[in-house]
C-alpha cells in the first residue's frame, strides 16, 4: 500500500515532465525551483553574498541582500506544512514576489488549511492530464501567490476576476481538453497588466470578470420601496399591498 501513498515524493520526482509544462505558461519568466534547503533563504528574497562578503553597515553589521523573485515550491506532502509556513512569513514580509506551489493531494489535511490561507487562486490537475497521468490517483493542487497591489483591494484574491478565472479553469482541467495553457498563460501575466493601468481601470477590471446577473440589481423589496417613494413624490396613489 505504501507503493500508492509516496509522501516523501515531490511532484517534480513523480512527474518530471511537469517543469516543461510549467515554464510553458510562464511566458519564459526566470523561474526559481527551490530546493528545500533554499525554503529558508532565498524563498525569503535572501540573495548568497559573494567573496567579498556581506555589505556592513558603521557599525560592521552585516546587511543581508534582498532581491524579489518567481519562486516555484514543490514539497513533498509530508512536508508540506512546513513549506507553506515559510511561504505565509515570505509573502509578508516581502511583497513583490511571485510563488508558484505545486503539491500532491496526500495528508491534505495537515496543510490544506494553510494554502487556503496563502494562495490567491488554487486549482486540482486531475489524474489523466498529459502531466499528471492517471497511475497517480489523486490529483495535483497548484496555487498561485501573486504580488501585493499597489492600490484597492490590495491582493487579487477574492475578486470577481479571480473567481470567473477559477470556474473557467477548472472546468476545462476537469475536461481534460489540454486547452489550459492559454487560461493559465493569461493568469500568470495578470500583475503585469494590471500594472500597466490606472487604479481606477485595474480595479473595474478585477471586479467585472465573472460578476453575477444578482450582484448588480437591488433586491424587489428595495425595488419596491423605491417605486413607492417615487409615487407619492408624483402625487400618485400608492396601491396597498396584498395579504397572503
Amino acid at each position: 500500500m505504501t507503493s500508492f501513498i509516496p509522501l516523501n515524493e515531490t511532484a517534480l520526482e513523480r512527474s518530471p515532465d511537469l517543469r516543461r509544462w510549467v515554464e510553458s505558461w510562464t511566458c519564459g519568466d526566470d523561474l526559481e525551483w527551490l530546493n528545500p534547503e533554499e525554503w529558508f533563504t532565498r524563498g525569503h528574497n535572501l540573495v548568497e553574498v559573494g567573496e567579498e562578503g556581506p555589505e556592513r553597515n558603521v557599525d560592521g553589521m552585516a546587511i543581508p541582500t534582498y532581491k524579489s523573485g518567481k519562486f516555484v515550491w514543490t514539497p513533498a506532502p509530508a512536508a508540506a506544512e512546513a513549506c507553506l509556513e515559510e511561504i505565509r512569513k515570505a509573502r509578508h514580509k516581502h511583497t513583490n514576489s511571485t510563488h508558484l506551489i505545486m503539491i500532491p493531494r496526500l495528508l491534505s489535511p495537515y496543510w490544506r488549511k494553510h494554502m487556503c490561507k496563502v494562495c490567491d487562486i488554487i486549482f486540482l490537475i486531475p489524474p489523466g492530464h498529459p502531466v499528471w497521468s492517471v497511475d497517480m490517483y489523486e490529483p495535483l493542487t497548484v496555487g498561485i501567490v501573486f504580488p501585493f497591489l499597489d492600490h484597492r483591494p490590495w491582493e487579487l484574491r477574492g475578486t470577481n476576476y479571480i473567481l470567473g478565472m477559477h470556474r473557467h479553469l477548472q472546468g476545462v482541467l476537469k475536461d481534460n481538453n489540454s486547452s489550459d495553457g492559454p487560461i493559465l498563460q493569461q493568469l500568470w501575466e495578470l500583475p503585469k497588466r494590471l500594472g500597466n493601468l490606472s487604479a481606477e481601470l485595474a480595479r473595474k477590471m478585477l471586479q467585472g470578470f465573472g460578476e453575477t446577473e444578482v450582484s448588480g440589481r437591488s433586491t424587489r423589496r428595495r425595488q419596491r420601496g423605491r417605486n413607492n417613494l417615487e409615487n407619492v413624490k408624483s402625487g400618485r396613489k400608492v396601491p396597498k399591498r396584498k395579504k397572503r
